[in-house]
């Protein structure tokens, strides 16, 4: 039973066991794993909290949104840490942590391999709503795309307990700054990566 309940506690904070170089290095080689699935689903990042298809297909551009997706974050939740926590933030451990919070997210990716997904990609969503609903595969690929969120609500949780370990923070300004990392984040890699599409 206890070492059930030790599983489950990795699941839900993985930090209780993995910081700093150990956790960059899987973060990294997950960031690798997901960039290659991301180009092959055509599947973008568009910002932290925000996904789909998009004009570029190219290597270079699905690369430069992985690494905004996770350099914006990081480094809201680093200035944070160094204004806010009393202390010492570490910066691999910041950088770390943040890239292996993202590793669920390769099972978002791989859910949009999936001929549904890739369907549902492909369609015209200016159709009218019932020859919309009568399209193959809509039903399906929605339901999947529900299914992925649990993957990003994972990945949300494990950032939280990313930035708890990394600044030492608690109470109140540990909220305030996750959410600002978060969601103030997704915002600034949607003005970071928009342009991109016109770039590359």
């Amino acid at each position: 039973m206890n070492h059930m309940k030790k599983k489950l506690n990795l699941l839900w904070n993985p930090f209780i066991r993995i910081a700093g170089y150990q956790a960059l290095a899987w973060g990294v080689v997950g960031c690798i794993v997901s960039i290659w699935i991301s180009y092959l689903s055509k599947y973008h990042y568009h910002g932290l909290l925000h996904f789909g298809p998009a004009p570029k297909n190219t290597l270079l551009c699905f690369a430069l949104e992985h690494l905004v997706v996770w350099l914006v974050p990081a480094i809201l939740f680093l200035l944070g840490g160094f204004f806010f926590s009393k202390s010492r933030i570490r910066i691999v451990d910041v950088f770390g942590t943040v890239l292996f919070a993202q590793l669920p997210l390769i099972f978002m990716n791989l859910i949009s391999l999936l001929p549904p997904m890739q369907r549902m990609n492909n369609m015209d969503f200016n159709l009218p709503p019932m020859e919309l609903m009568n399209q193959p595969g809509l039903l399906l690929g929605i339901w999947l795309a529900l299914v992925s969120l649990v993957f990003l609500v994972w990945t949300l949780i494990w950032m939280f307990h990313a930035l708890k370990v990394s600044s030492n923070l608690k109470g109140y300004m540990l909220g305030i700054l996750y959410c600002v990392g978060v969601f103030g984040g997704d915002i600034l890699c949607r003005l970071l990566i928009h342009p991109l599409y016109s770039l590359l």
